[in-house]
């Protein structure tokens, strides 16, 4: 696993990223929806609801030669 920030002023870019299977094309927008089951639960979806409340983004990419990074963007916060 590997995790970033990048700041430039106006975002900050949080990158985790993995090595394992990674997330097929077709789920990559359904993987932030609730659901039960076996294939994912509540923590993504807790995640993008967090990250949208503070007026953010997520999304997932492919991570090269394998696997997933999930990239969280939240507007900076200016220092007095």
């Amino acid at each position: 696993m590997t995790v970033a920030l990048e700041a430039d002023g106006r975002t900050a870019t949080v990158r985790v990223g993995d090595d394992g299977p990674g997330i097929p094309d077709d789920r990559k927008e359904t993987v932030f929806e609730p659901r039960t089951g076996t294939d994912h639960g509540f923590g993504l979806y807790l995640v993008r609801t967090l990250v949208v409340s503070y007026g953010g983004e997520i999304r997932v990419e492919d991570n090269e030669p394998r696997g997933s990074v999930f990239l969280v963007e939240l507007p900076a916060i200016p220092v007095p």
